[in-house]
């Protein structure tokens, strides 16, 4: 299982949590391999050159495979063309939140205050082009609103800085900043999820707080290189299905702020299909590109 970041981000470690489920259900060793940079291209690359035979596959994000198409151009491979999904695994939810210097406790009075001070807001997001700064984009398209993107080298950073005042907002997961929410430093407004989430039962929806239609959040899906055996593609799909139904494994995803969700090969191609083109629109309509 190839993927595109370094060991220890969201995605290895789903990835580590997965494989020995992947290997005890079929009785084969799966290795995480890890190929960063390029947000993603240069594992993706390894996964299209190698032999599609089954042993060779890209566990990505929505950021790998939804969004790299339409913000790289001259690629070697094409996420749709090259990249069949074999089931999506997870799901996790988002939330907007401000520094808690800032006197804002609600969206609207978040949504007014970017209205009345046009571009005095800075927003952060984890990098240029990536699903933090494509969520940021779609807010401010969809309601409206001339709010400053500034990037950073990943969330971590990001949310140091938002903690400290220097930024003011940022659209992101709950885990990476919960101990700055406990702290104090940071405030959540909304979960960008069409429903309350269990770790923050009394922050509403995004349509709850007054912005309907929008919702942003990250998911999982594991693909075969094109040409892969059909027959292996179903026992992949098949020994995942029991795997993200495992309460341990449910309660390990959980931990780590995601949630287990399958989807099987027709229904996340159809998922995969919908969220490339919701972000393309988004990169064209922003003129957004990876520099």
């Amino acid at each position: 299982m190839v993927i595109g970041f370094p060991p220890g981000g969201g995605v290895d470690i789903v990835a580590r949590l997965i494989a020995p489920r992947l290997a005890e259900a079929l009785g084969q060793t799966f290795l995480v391999e890890n190929r960063a940079g390029a947000n993603g291209n240069i594992a993706m690359d390894a996964v299209v050159q190698a032999a599609p035979d089954g042993y060779t596959l890209f566990y990505g994000n929505v950021g790998n495979l939804a969004v790299t198409n339409a913000l790289y151009r001259n690629l070697s491979f094409d996420t749709w063309r090259d990249f069949i999904p074999i089931a999506q695994t997870m799901e996790s939810f988002s939330v907007i939140a401000v520094s808690a210097d800032l006197p804002i406790r609600t969206l609207p009075e978040l949504m007014a205050y970017a209205r009345a001070n046009p571009g005095r807001l800075n927003g952060a997001s984890a990098g240029a082009g990536g699903p933090t700064h494509l969520a940021l984009e779609l807010f401010k398209r969809q309601f409206n609103l001339d709010i400053v993107h500034v990037p950073y080298r990943g969330s971590a950073p990001a949310i140091l800085d938002l903690a400290g005042g220097r930024v003011q907002m940022i659209i992101d997961g709950y885990s990476l900043m919960r101990s700055a929410v406990e702290s104090s430093r940071v405030r959540v407004l909304a979960v960008t999820a069409g429903q309350r989430q269990v770790l923050l039962p009394d922050i509403p929806t995004t349509a709850e707080a007054g912005a309907p239609g929008f919702e942003a959040g990250s998911w999982h899906m594991l693909t075969a290189p094109r040409g892969t055996p059909q027959a292996a593609m179903d026992r992949l799909e098949g020994a995942l299905s029991v795997a993200l139904a495992q309460p341990a494994l449910i309660e390990a995803m959980a931990q780590q702020g995601v949630g287990a969700r399958f989807r099987g090969q027709r229904e996340a191609a159809a998922f995969f299909a919908a969220e490339r083109e919701r972000w393309a629109r988004v990169i064209r309509e922003g003129n957004i590109t990876a520099d």
